[in-house]
Parts: structure tokens; sequence; C-alpha cells
């Protein structure tokens, strides 16, 4: 009973633990607080670099901040943020708000009125600028859970509508589907995660960084199901596990167990075996091949049934699979 009650808990952590959902949020405000320089820099996520025409020049006064003629300013986000909007604000706080990116402000050798992509803020009334802010999304880390020979699993649901995300370099990206009683999963290119997406994710770290990016994957087939909240289970549920038995896979979750916010699980109907082994050859699950007395350990069959006295076939040993000549 012990030993079934600790499964248990560690099953319902893998379950509960994880990420945050990632939303456009306020990244930093630009100042202008002096001349501007070559690089204004402003806590490691963002720059403005200046530049000018051939008679451009530029100054700053306290109360209308970077003016001049024919110089230009472009915000440019740091390595591993994404900048989707900046709101540029005048000398009177009135606002003109630039949506796409190259994320520029201007002034034209003739008229130093602001302008932000073209259209001046105030034409012959804004002075200068004194303050950006910027908008996007800040790289993020999702917790992964330690499983054979230094391996780390996650699943990661993807709450966004309308960003995608990539996971970092040390990480593959998969999508998975059931078929009977066998588990696929397919290595997502690119690393991609898409907007409303679920997936696996595999990393030789615990600590696995997603960045906002662009994304062309679409996950046909991929029947992982995500969740932006926490929930209990909605019913044959399945979510990933580790067991030193059986080795990593999809186990099924108790009736009153929980999945947490931004996981991904799988359902399958009634009479589904106790665990859907995670396919060898894609996550590294190692394979022995010999005889039986060569192998000691508890066998399981790939539905997770203990079995007593194996014949030829694959089996799963002490979380590697096996197959019995």
């Amino acid at each position: 009973m012990k030993r079934k009650l600790l499964s248990l808990l560690v099953l319902l952590l893998m379950a509960a633990t994880g990420a945050v959902a990632q939303t456009e949020a306020l990244l930093t405000t630009i100042t202008a607080t002096g001349k501007e320089q070559a690089s204004y820099s402003t806590a490691n996520v963002a720059t403005v670099s200046f530049s000018y025409t051939a008679y451009g020049s530029s100054a700053y006064y306290a109360n209308w901040g970077w003016w001049g003629y024919g110089w230009s300013a472009t915000v440019n986000a740091a390595e591993g943020y994404t900048i989707t909007k900046c709101i540029f604000y005048d000398d009177a706080n009135r606002t003109a708000t630039d949506s796409e990116a190259p994320f520029v402000v201007e002034t034209t050798e003739e008229d130093k009125t602001p302008q932000v992509n073209g259209p001046p803020i105030l034409a012959y009334t804004s002075k200068g600028i004194k303050k950006i802010e910027v908008y996007g999304y800040a790289p993020f880390n999702v917790t992964a859970n330690e499983g054979a020979s230094g391996e780390y699993w996650a699943t990661y649901y993807n709450a966004n509508a309308t960003q995608g995300f990539t996971a970092d370099a040390n990480t593959k990206v998969f999508q998975a589907a059931l078929t009977g009683s066998q588990l696929t999963m397919t290595e997502v290119a690119n690393r991609e995660i898409p907007a409303g997406k679920a997936v696996i994710l595999k990393s030789s770290s615990s600590s696995i960084t997603l960045t906002a990016a662009t994304t062309t994957a679409t996950l046909e087939g991929n029947q992982l199901v995500g969740t932006a909240t926490a929930i209990t289970n909605p019913g044959n549920a399945y979510v990933l596990n580790y067991k030193a038995a059986t080795g990593a896979g999809f186990y099924k979750l108790s009736a009153s167990g929980t999945i947490g916010a931004n996981k991904a699980y799988l359902v399958s109907g009634a009479g589904a075996p106790e665990f859907f082994s995670l396919d060898g050859e894609t996550t590294g699950v190692n394979e022995v091949r010999g005889k039986m007395e060569d192998v000691s350990g508890e066998y399981y069959d790939l539905q997770g049934r203990r079995v007593s006295q194996p014949t030829k076939g694959l089996y799963i040993v002490n979380g590697k699979k096996v197959v019995i000549k």
C-alpha cells in the first residue's frame, strides 16, 4: 500500500507542476534622461539605436525629451525577447503606437515633429520623445521532471491563441497520438510550439527555456489535450510520468488526480492499459535483446500488465524495452 501511495504522489506531482501561461506584457519603459547615446539600453531587455541624416542633429531637454531634426531611433529586443509593439510618448504625453517591426520614431530635416511609422504624433506641435513603452514576450522556463539516463520530461500547453514559441537547443519537442495500445511520438521540426497546441518536451536539463517565435508547424494528428488551468481528471486521462519499473510513459491518472495549468494529457477509452510506453527509438529508452535468463527484474507488457512467465516478445524490464528471443 505504501508503495502504491508513493507512486500516486509522484504521478500527481508530475502532472501538476511545470509552466505558466505566457502573454504579451509590458517588458520595459525607456525614459529619455539625457542626450541619446549610440546604444541606449534598459534592463537588458531592449536597446534604442540612434542614426542621423546628413544634416541631422539632436539634443535632450528635460521638458521635451529627445528632440531635433533629421534623427531616428530604432527599438530592438535583447536576445531572447520579442517585441510586439512600442508606444511612443511625446512631450505632452500624447501617444503613437507602432505594432510592426521595425519599431522606429524619427524626424525630418524640415520638421522636428516625431513621426511613428510615417505619420507625426501631432504635426508641428509635438516637440520631442519623453519615453517609450516596449511590449512583447520575455523568455520563460518550464520545469521538467527527471526520467532515466539524464533525460528530463515535461508536457506544455501553449494557451496563447496567437503567439507561438520555440524551445531551447537542449530540448526536443514532440506531438503524440494513440493507436490501440501504441503511443507514437513525432518530433516537431525547429522545436516549435504553435499557438493553442500541446506538446511533449524532452531535454538534457530540468529547466527548459521557451521564447516567442513565428511558427509554421501545424501538428496534424496530435492527440495531446492541453489545459490552461489546473483541472481534476476529466475522465480516462493519462499523464506523463516515469517509474523505475516501467520507464517513461503516459500513466492512467486516478479519478481524483489533478492536471496542472498549461500541462497536457492524453485520453483513452474504457478498458485501455494502465500506461502507454514511450517509443524507444524516439525517446532514447534503451532496448535490450537476449534470453530471459539474461535479464532480471519484473516483466511488464506494453499495456502495463505484469507478466510472470514471459515468452518470446517485447517487454519492459527496469524501465528498458527488452526483446526475448
